[in-house]
């Protein structure tokens, strides 16, 4: 369960900076509100534009979190999301492993770290929604927000209490039914990739966040570093 303790901050360097350097004071999901980010980023090191009036956010997990488990929590933060944005009338799609998008445009995405091997000291997962952000300059076609989706201003803590109840009750489903709400979000399932100058279809998406992707000669299981997805987005 998340979300027992919740703090807020006007502005913090990033959020998951901040639980790396104060974990041993942590409790396990606690959450972690920032107004705005400093040195917000996404996966590779990507930046993250994090300007006053979203929700940028980090969870601490301690309890039986290992390797195998972060796509796990991937999925169930992913649908998290598009289950949140649904009470704002906003359908939202998941380009996976970690962004979600709206008519082709980020509205949300998720950065998770951990410390350790196999067996995980701790995991974070770092969450950006775009709420009440208007103007995305150079961004403008591919990013969007609850804002400019629905044309009203929106109340950000009812944005994260949608997050935290959605996620606590995924959390206790059954994992299998999740993934398969999961799948029906994804929105790369049978879509086309170029993979060592071979175009392949993404045919499936395995729990453990290996594609598979095939073509009329061969099949292959690659993790989501193998390829690139930038064409989705």
């Amino acid at each position: 369960m998340i979300g027992n303790s919740i703090k807020i901050f006007d502005e913090l360097e990033s959020t998951n900076d901040f639980v790396k350097m104060n974990v041993s004071n942590l409790e396990h999901g606690t959450i972690i509100v920032a107004k705005s980010q400093i040195l917000g980023r996404g996966r590779r090191d990507n930046v993250w534009v994090s300007k006053v009036g979203n929700l940028y956010f980090s969870i601490i997990l301690k309890d039986d979190v290992d390797r195998q488990s972060i796509f796990k929590y991937i999925v169930v933060s992913s649908l998290s999301i598009v289950r949140s944005l649904k009470v704002f009338d906003i359908e939202a799609s998941i380009k996976y492993p970690n962004d979600c998008l709206v008519a082709g445009k980020k509205i949300s995405g998720i950065l998770i770290e951990s410390l350790g091997s196999t067996k995980l000291d701790y995991m974070i997962i770092g969450i950006g929604i775009n709420v009440n952000q208007i103007k995305f300059d150079e961004l403008s076609k591919k990013a969007t927000s609850i804002k400019l989706l629905t044309k009203k201003d929106i109340n950000i803590e009812n944005v994260l209490d949608e997050f935290v109840r959605n996620y606590n009750e995924i959390l206790n489903m059954d994992f299998n039914e999740v993934f398969n709400m999961y799948l029906s979000y994804s929105m790369v399932i049978n879509k086309k990739i170029s993979y060592h100058d071979e175009e392949y279809i993404i045919s499936n998406i395995e729990k453990d966040g290996t594609i598979i992707i095939k073509n009329e000669v061969s099949e292959h299981r690659v993790a989501y570093n193998e390829i690139s997805l930038k064409e989705f987005y």
